[in-house]
């Protein structure tokens, strides 16, 4: 059967077509009912009982799927109108399949393991049609679900997320990537630096080590690691983050709720640099608004849905030597947003298989190469204006109603001009302004960019814009995404930009990770719900992580 699915697996399968696929006759044999007797045909039970293990399912569930889906039970071989019952799945596991329930249970397990390495959804522990859960918020379901589902997700860990890394590294090698890996969940974990996380891994690992065994640390020590990663160019973390990203993803699809095609944000995220600054050269000056003075700074796109915000890529940005910045007129030759947003956008649409509907994105966007970026791929943006003197004009000039109050304002038509993409430096394209009038949350008046068709013609008009343009608000739980994926990296002083990106990257998986525990405990209890504050802290999720990494090895 394992066999037979590596013909079929891709990251496009899922359990029930590829059990309709795969031929059962050579297990026929095995049958000790006799031929004469009524029964349901043996094929079609090994068929579907290979199906329930690959779903970690109830014999309950695979009745009411099979009674549910008739051209599934035809497909594996039953009457569409008369598929096993509940207690007949019952029977065949203990008393008919007996002599193949090892079989089935190994070759489940042996496609569930060549699944995660395709990223197909198969077997992911996402899925909830399977479960029995009992319903209901209380604190106590809550913290069994919490810990059964920490520990399929750690499987994922191992099987889906390490498995996108590889690391140049000699061949005479004392410690594989695998444990390499393993070591650097357990420093984000435990929020430590190379050596001191080391240390508390063979604490994890193996708390009473033999003395006399040279390695008697049980784990690579610190510089370990850092030796394997800094010679990675950061085109390549960047690559291996993101594949690693995208088969989470994929993993996760079946039960994520997004609308279709999704929204998407996408952010720089500016992580403090201590110290002389001296030619390293992706160190670039922070914002006026942060309380230090250099940093290095990384783009990260998030799928936003009505039930989750995922990170679904990220990108090291600030240097010209992993862009496209040949490309590009004039003499800079620094990283370009629009750059930015197109390898974003192309790594979502074709590496994670999602179509955008629509683009959030911070003010430092606001140019013309990511105007025209959007426009080509049809894509509707929402981002906010930067206030030179052409937007202070318009502000200046926005609609008042009798009472002088200041109505919403549209202004289409808008040109701006910048460098774009094999074009000049100066090149132009058009876009609507969006005034929005002060509120109770806002001082003064914000203008956004948009290609959305709105206008302020009529009340009917201002208040429909208004709504399109405050659903950048949903951004919200981004702002505060980029301080909680800072909390799952590890501690480093290292001036070395391909550890710092490393470190970054694999963060951001260990992110996306708690944020699906977190959607799946509400899932599973049938609360699915926009929150803004989870029913899984942080925190709590590393806890959970950390005392079960020993059983990542």
């Amino acid at each position: 059967m394992t066999e037979q699915a590596a013909a079929v697996v891709d990251e496009t399968t899922v359990a029930a077509d590829l059990v309709t696929q795969l031929e059962y006759d050579r297990y026929t044999h095995e049958d000790p009912v006799p031929d004469w007797r009524p029964a349901k045909p043996f094929a079609a039970m090994v068929g579907a009982l290979l199906l329930q293990e690959l779903e970690d399912a109830s014999d309950g569930w695979l009745h009411r799927t099979l009674d549910a889906d008739p051209e599934l039970a035809a497909n594996l071989g039953f009457e569409p109108d008369n598929p096993p019952s509940r207690s007949a799945i019952s029977r065949a596991w203990s008393g008919r399949l007996a002599e193949l329930c090892s079989t089935i249970e190994t070759s489940a397990r042996q496609i569930r393991q060549l699944a995660a390495e395709r990223g197909s959804p198969i077997g992911g522990p996402y899925e909830t049609n399977a479960s029995e859960e009992p319903t209901g918020s209380s604190k106590r379901t809550v913290n069994r679900l919490l810990r059964r589902k920490a520990r399929d997700l750690l499987d994922e860990l191992q099987t889906v997320v390490l498995p996108a890394f590889e690391l140049d590294r000699p061949d005479d090698l004392v410690y594989d990537d695998e444990e390499l890996l393993t070591l650097e969940a357990c420093l984000g974990v435990t929020g430590t630096a190379a050596n001191g996380g080391a240390e508390t891994y063979g604490d994890f690992v193996n708390p009473d080590p033999a003395l006399d065994d040279p390695f008697y640390e049980d784990g690579p020590s610190g510089e370990t690691p850092l030796e394997a990663i800094k010679d990675l160019s950061p085109t390549d973390i960047a690559k291996m983050v993101n594949q690693g990203a995208a088969r989470v993803l994929t993993r996760a699809k079946p039960r994520l709720e997004f609308e279709t095609p999704v929204m998407l944000s996408i952010d720089i995220t500016y992580v403090a640099f201590y110290g002389e600054r001296e030619e390293l050269v992706r160190v670039q000056g922070a914002p006026e608004d942060k309380s230090y003075d250099w940093c290095y700074k990384f783009a990260t796109a998030n799928v936003v849905g009505d039930n989750v915000h995922f990170a679904a890529g990220m990108l090291p940005v600030g240097h010209a030597d992993y862009h496209d910045s040949d490309a590009y007129p004039g003499k800079d030759k620094s990283y370009r947003v629009g750059d930015v947003v197109r390898r974003l956008v192309d790594h979502v649409n074709d590496v994670c298989r999602i179509r955008i509907r629509r683009l959030y994105a911070d003010r430092e966007f606001y140019a013309t190469d990511v105007f025209s970026t959007l426009e080509q791929r049809e894509i509707f943006y929402v981002i906010p204006a930067r206030r030179d003197d052409r937007v202070k004009r318009f502000i200046a000039r926005m609609n008042e109603d009798v009472d002088g109050n200041k109505q919403v304002t549209v202004k289409h038509d808008n040109a701006v001009y910048g460098p774009v993409k094999h074009g000049g430096t100066k090149s132009s394209t058009e876009t609507t302004l969006v005034s929005l009038p002060p509120d109770e949350d806002r001082k003064e008046p914000q203008v956004f960019a948009t290609n959305l068709d709105v206008n302020d013609e009529i009340g009917l008009d201002r208040r429909w814009a208004k709504k399109q343009i405050n659903r950048y608000s949903r951004r919200g739980g981004i702002e505060t995404a980029y301080s909680k994926i800072k909390e799952f990296a590890p501690w480093t002083t290292s001036t070395n930009f391909s550890i710092r990106l490393f470190h970054f990257g694999f963060a951001v998986l260990l992110y996306d990770l708690w944020l699906l525990v977190d959607f799946l405990v509400q899932t599973l209890i049938d609360v699915v719900e926009v929150r803004t504050k989870p029913r899984v802290t942080a925190p709590r999720f590393r806890a959970f992580l950390r005392r079960e990494v020993s059983a990542l090895l």
